[in-house]
């Protein structure tokens, strides 16, 4: 089979196209024949050894949407049950200690297997699932977002904040998102805008919309200093105030934060790892992602952008406009 792989980290020149034997299964073991595999950030780390948890040589990628074409029980003997079924997955340490999805195939526990939507194809399904898994944990798991919070999403238009924003107005709660520039985007109508053209620009929105101190949930998606300053200023000082972060853009990892505005409001922080869920749990988020999109209630990409694995310039292209930020729309690798 055909795959992407680097055999040490530092560069996406260090990416090339090999051609290796497929996977062999283990009993209670899928092989899936990869369709579509989501380009994310972290592959792009990882190729360029900013994730030191990264070992090599890897096949990087984590996302995947594709078709069961084997399957061996807990015996070791072949299995009929999921032969054709259309799945999609991501998370744990694919990518990134084990081979990953930029791949014609991969192997999956037969016990994590999660059927994609069936109202979206391989390419769209496949672009989604690392982005909307964060977003979940971010909203469930570590913020606990509830009706009637007051949410400020810096990042909104971002795989992982638009995906937050969609589960946070599902639980009812009041979504404030930042937008570097509004010029060429139609935010969602559940969403209040807010562009950051000004130091203060985040608490003078909320102060305009009486909501000064009473900002409940800070979701930051995008890692830079001032906006995550200026959003501490509006939070909630009565002890219940939630943040959570999952990126910082600059490349030593660190920026400056206002510790004082911190502490007297006595916030929580708290960091999103998207590795945090075990496979059966990430099944579960999957399943439940599937039945709302399917159902209405939540809504996939419109577009994506296919990228011919064999197409070596086009795939360092894609991996590295995804670590920059050039484009809203998502990537996908077709093996």
């Amino acid at each position: 089979m055909q795959a992407l792989k680097f055999e040490k980290t530092g560069s996406l020149d260090g990416l090339s196209l090999v051609n290796i034997d497929k996977p062999i299964l283990r009993p209670g073991e899928a092989l899936i024949r990869v369709r579509a595999a989501g380009i994310n950030g972290s592959d792009a780390a990882g190729i360029l050894g900013m994730l030191p948890f990264v070992t090599t040589p890897r096949i990087p990628g984590r996302d995947f949407s594709g078709e069961v074409v084997e399957a061996l029980d807990a015996s070791g003997a072949s299995s009929q049950e999921w032969i054709g079924a259309e799945v999609w997955g991501t998370g744990s340490e694919r990518g990134f200690t084990s081979d990953g999805t930029f791949s014609q195939y991969v192997t999956v526990p037969i016990a994590a297997l999660s059927r994609k939507p069936a109202s979206l194809d391989h390419s769209r399904a496949g672009s989604m699932t690392l982005p909307w898994l964060c977003a979940w944990i971010t909203v469930d798991t570590l913020a606990n977002v509830k009706q009637g919070d007051n949410v400020i999403i810096i990042g909104a238009r971002g795989g992982i904040g638009s995906a937050a924003a969609q589960l946070c107005n599902e639980r009812g709660a009041r979504i404030f998102g930042t937008y570097t520039s509004l010029a060429k985007a139609t935010p969602p109508s559940y969403i209040t805008p807010i562009e950051i053209g000004s130091k203060n620009a985040i608490r003078e929105a909320i102060a305009k919309a009486g909501l000064q101190n009473k900002i409940d949930v800070l979701l930051d998606c995008a890692g830079y200093e001032q906006p995550f300053n200026d959003a501490l200023f509006t939070m909630t000082p009565n002890g219940t105030g939630r943040v959570v972060v999952m990126a910082v853009h600059a490349k030593d990892g660190l920026f400056p934060i206002s510790m004082r505005t911190f502490y007297t409001k006595a916030l929580t922080l708290k960091g999103m790892l998207s590795s945090i869920l075990g496979p059966l749990e990430v099944k579960e988020v999957l399943d439940n992602l599937a039945k709302k999109i399917d159902s209405g209630v939540l809504e996939g990409p419109k577009e994506v952008k296919e990228v011919d694995m064999k197409n070596m310039d086009t795939v360092k292209g894609a991996l590295q406009e995804i670590l920059t930020r050039a484009s809203h729309v998502r990537s996908v690798i077709i093996p």
